[in-house]
Formats: C-alpha cells, sequence, structure tokens
C-alpha cells in the first residue's frame, strides 16, 4: 500500500511540476513545434453572449488552422420578447461570420465581419372605431452586416468582450398593419410607429456584448 501511495504521489508530483514550467524553460524549436501540432490552442469554444443585439444567446466558435491558426469561424443563436400593453414583439437573432485574431493561439484581440438577421414577429393591440378591440400581425426582418472588435481571455473558461456597429437596410419608421376584431368579424388598417428594439437605430445595428464559456 506505501509503494503504491508513494507511486501516486510522484505521478501526481511530475504532472504538477511539468503545468508549472514556465514559458521561458520551453525552447523555441520545441514551442513551434507545439504550435505546429495545435496541443496548445484550444480550437472550440461554447459559451453565452449577452448585450445587443442578442440580448442572451448560446455562441459558438471554432479557430481553423488557417493563416498560422488566426482565422475562427463562430455562429450565435438568441431569441427574446419585448411587450408591452399594446404591442408584443417577438424577436430572434442569428449570426455568422468570422473573427480573425491578432495572435495565433486563438485567443487575445481579434477583428470580426458578422451576418446577421433580426427577425420581428410583431403584434398590435388597438381600440376600434365601431367598438371592439383588434388585432393586428405583421413580420420585419433586418438584415445586417456587422463589424466588431473584440477580447477573448486564455484558458478553458473564457470570457469575451465585444464593440462595434452594424450596417443595415433602411428601417422603416411606421408599419400599416390590418387590424381584425377579437372575437368578432370587423376589421380595420392602422399605422404604427416601428416598435424599440434593443440596439437598432434607423439605419443601424449597435453592437455591445459580454460573453463567457468554455473552450476545448
Amino acid at each position: 500500500m506505501k509503494k503504491l501511495l508513494l507511486t501516486i504521489f510522484i505521478v501526481f508530483a511530475t504532472i504538477a511540476y511539468a503545468q508549472e514550467i514556465e514559458p521561458k524553460e520551453v525552447t523555441e524549436q520545441q514551442e513551434e513545434t507545439i504550435d505546429s501540432l495545435g496541443t496548445n490552442i484550444k480550437r472550440f469554444s461554447v459559451g453565452l453572449k449577452i448585450g445587443v443585439p442578442n440580448i442572451a444567446g448560446v455562441s459558438l466558435e471554432g479557430v481553423t488552422p488557417l493563416i498560422d491558426n488566426r482565422v475562427a469561424l463562430f455562429a450565435d443563436f438568441s431569441g427574446f420578447n419585448v411587450n408591452d400593453a399594446e404591442t408584443e414583439i417577438g424577436l430572434s437573432y442569428s449570426e455568422f461570420g468570422t473573427n480573425i485574431y491578432f495572435g495565433n493561439k486563438g485567443k487575445g484581440a481579434y477583428a470580426g465581419i458578422g451576418f446577421g438577421n433580426l427577425s420581428a414577429d410583431l403584434t398590435f393591440y388597438e381600440n376600434l372605431d365601431g367598438g371592439g378591440r383588434g388585432k393586428g400581425t405583421t413580420d420585419l426582418d433586418i438584415k445586417s452586416t456587422n463589424l466588431k472588435f473584440g477580447i477573448k481571455t486564455e484558458g478553458r473558461f473564457y470570457f469575451r468582450f465585444e464593440v462595434g456597429y452594424g450596417f443595415t437596410s433602411d428601417v422603416p419608421d411606421e408599419i400599416t398593419v390590418t387590424l381584425t376584431e377579437i372575437g368578432g368579424s370587423q376589421t380595420d388598417t392602422d399605422t404604427f410607429e416601428t416598435p424599440t428594439i434593443p440596439g437598432l437605430g434607423t439605419n443601424g445595428l449597435l453592437v455591445g456584448n459580454f460573453g463567457f464559456g468554455i473552450s476545448f
């Protein structure tokens, strides 16, 4: 039993020592070999992003070997609701794109370009002229090209910060909706102001996210 415990202790001590080796103890040739094998690069990340336009959603990223491990592909997905007494908004957001890291380890500072799609299912309520309560629905799809700058921390558990701007087509100031009486047959047409959507302006989309997750 003592021999077994001693063996286990030696193994764990060896592993702990190996993990504590300072970078200066690794020769340049060894470092190049490690980089070429990609063993010190965490290729895949999965986590959450919180901010705009995501609000809160899932984020995926994969670091490719392109340009000496500097090119990463990402995908973001989220869905959320923004409601008040007169309007219901069901929002979904997706974005696909590329992050270009300034270093070659899949971490640190990077610039990114993404192609986003913000979809809104809008429901409006209003009192009709002939009495009764009217309900009308419509859809709004907004596509954007997003330019971002971000920083991702190293380690298995990472944090990420992103800021940027999305260029969109013109967002309408008003939306015309046909209202149908709830529980009746009366209809009416009215024009509503486009509801406020977090981060969305008349000509663009603000991007500001905080993310965290696991890399492996």
